[in-house]
């Protein structure tokens, strides 16, 4: 992966190509991001830079031998390390699940390890979470007792460090603090409370920023969305890339959130049964991924309209058709309701998510909200 294909992040990137440049290469870096951050992305276009052939001032080649392995996430001398699960597989290494996790990044270098996780399926019959388990410390040391197959220098990227188990840690300290010549470890973090402290102490931490809007609107500049579906999918994920490409694959975005949701509870507080019959209709055929997505939206409007009624308006996430719906809508969510909304909002989710029949979910939902927009507040707003 080129630098110049990972949107936003343009001081790191000089960062990154000057330590190379100037011959300043930590034997031990963490990426550290927030989910559907640039983590990932940058620290394998750092691996690819640090092998390059043919280096530019500002990228990678992209079409030298090593180069083009690296596009293909199987160079000889790069090595993944990631939560796994215990299946049918004896020994739970990442090398037996190698091929399933290179096709599963290339079609998402912003994914999250919940998708990793559930990529499993039926496989994860006891829902477990994934680990990095003893074993896996195990076979690193085996491979770093072998030379470097053909590149200047073994990189092994470690993804998801923090779910590492303590034992699979500690065999790893003496690695991290003195690797072998040529080895460069590379951890790809999103939580460091959740490492020791004795693994921190032997990395330099590259903290790695959210994407902006500007970023956003720029990596999806092709895909021919509106700008308000990209701010407001934006807003609702937190600038969560990885999340936001998954939604746009799967169509939710070619559906008007802020048209869907306002018309939705201008029908409950109309106590318009029939046009409410028509929409719980509607949602209930989009699927569970679109139903979650509108379900968060609804309580992301809620809190949207906390802060209009009670903090400074400068802190809103909203367009000018979700703020311009705000100035009459938020007089309704007060201190009397809002925490009762949320909650029927999130019970929601979790019942999609245990595959509740969506109809009569939305339909029951819609009936609490009829009576919970209905509350009178205490305070009357000046």
């Amino acid at each position: 992966m080129l630098f110049k294909d990972i949107p936003g992040n343009k001081k790191i990137k000089k960062e990154l190509i000057s330590s190379v440049d100037n011959k300043r290469i930590s034997h031990a870096q963490l990426f550290l991001g927030g989910e559907g951050s640039a983590k990932l992305a940058l620290a394998i276009s750092y691996a690819q830079f640090l092998n390059c052939e043919n280096r530019g001032q500002t990228d990678s080649c992209d079409i030298c031998a090593s180069c083009l392995k690296y596009k293909k996430l199987a160079h000889p001398d790069l090595f993944f390390v990631f939560p796994v699960l215990k299946t049918t597989i004896k020994t739970p290494v990442s090398d037996n699940f190698i091929f399933e996790f290179r096709k599963f990044i290339k079609n998402n270098y912003y994914t999250s390890l919940d998708e990793w996780i559930d990529s499993f399926g039926k496989q994860n019959k006891t829902g477990q979470k994934g680990k990095i388990y003893k074993d896996e410390a195990d076979n690193i040391h085996k491979k770093i007792r072998l030379k470097n197959y053909e590149a200047k220098y073994r990189v092994i990227l470690i993804w998801m460090p923090e779910k590492m188990e303590t034992r699979t840690s500690n065999k790893l300290l003496k690695l991290l603090e003195e690797p072998p010549v040529g080895t460069i470890f590379i951890l790809v973090s999103e939580n460091t409370d959740k490492l020791l402290a004795t693994i921190l102490s032997r990395v330099q931490i590259v903290k790695v920023h959210d994407f902006t809007e500007a970023d956003i609107l720029s990596y999806f500049s092709d895909e021919k969305l509106e700008v308000d579906m990209l701010r407001q999918l934006k807003n609702l994920t937190k600038s969560n890339l990885g999340r936001i490409s998954q939604l746009i694959n799967q169509e939710a975005s070619n559906v008007d959130l802020f048209e869907q949701y306002s018309a939705w509870v201008r029908q409950c507080y109309k106590l318009d049964i029939q046009e409410i019959s028509k929409t719980t209709d509607e949602i209930s055929r989009k699927g569970r991924n679109f139903q979650q997505l509108f379900l968060s939206y609804a309580i992301k409007m809620i809190r949207e309209c906390l802060i209009y009624n009670f903090s400074d308006k400068d802190l809103l996430k909203t367009t000018k058709k979700e703020e311009s719906f705000l100035v009459n809508f938020s007089p309704f969510i007060h201190e009397k309701n809002s925490v009762l909304i949320v909650e029927r909002l999130e019970e929601s989710i979790q019942s999609i998510n245990r595959n509740a029949n969506a109809k009569i979910l939305f339909f029951e939902l819609s009936l609490q909200m009829m009576k919970l927009l209905k509350v009178k507040r205490k305070f009357a707003v000046k």
